[in-house]
């Protein structure tokens, strides 16, 4: 769920990127620091935070698979990457095991894929729920995955708002 700081106004949405080419999909990003400044929502400046993992995050000593778990309960939305033309190949293991991982609570996050129609369908099936975009990684078009996980965040988290208090 995404963080809200009423004092400071802020909204940030944590989206973990993972997969082959999940730096390219980031760098074709305006990001600072990591996080994409969205502007003012509802009178909350809102950022996008991405954070990049290895294709199989638990794979060598672990590190980033436990940095990716400890994520997790803070995790808003994903990004699957691969693109089977450089060579950067998805790992079907490490898709199994994130759905694992993201069971039963945050499985059905809002997700795209910035890769290949193969990765889409796995994750549509271990997920149970459809990718928001599949977008070419040959096509460099990141804002469109970017739109429609900003699309589901916004629509999701201004919907659990609660109203404001009645005047007087």
């Amino acid at each position: 769920m995404a963080a809200v700081d009423p004092e400071q106004h802020e909204v940030v949405f944590q989206i973990a990127v993972i997969g082959g080419v999940g730096q390219r999909f980031v760098e074709r990003l305006l990001l600072t620091d990591g996080a994409l400044e969205l502007g003012v929502v509802l009178g909350y400046r809102t950022r996008l935070v991405f954070q990049v993992f290895a294709d199989d995050p638990w794979a060598g000593d672990g590190a980033d698979g436990a940095a990716l778990e400890a994520l997790v309960p803070a995790l808003d939305a994903l990004v699957l990457t691969d693109d089977f033309t450089a060579g950067a190949h998805y790992s079907s293991s490490a898709v199994e095991r994130l759905s694992k991982v993201l069971s039963p609570i945050k499985l059905r996050i809002p997700s795209a894929v910035f890769g290949g129609p193969a990765l889409a369908e796995e994750w549509s099936s271990l997920s149970g729920a459809p990718v928001l975009a599949l977008v070419d990684p040959k096509s460099d078009d990141a804002q469109s995955v970017v739109k429609a996980l900003t699309k589901a965040l916004l629509r999701s988290n201004i919907r659990s708002t609660p109203p404001p208090p009645a005047a007087g």
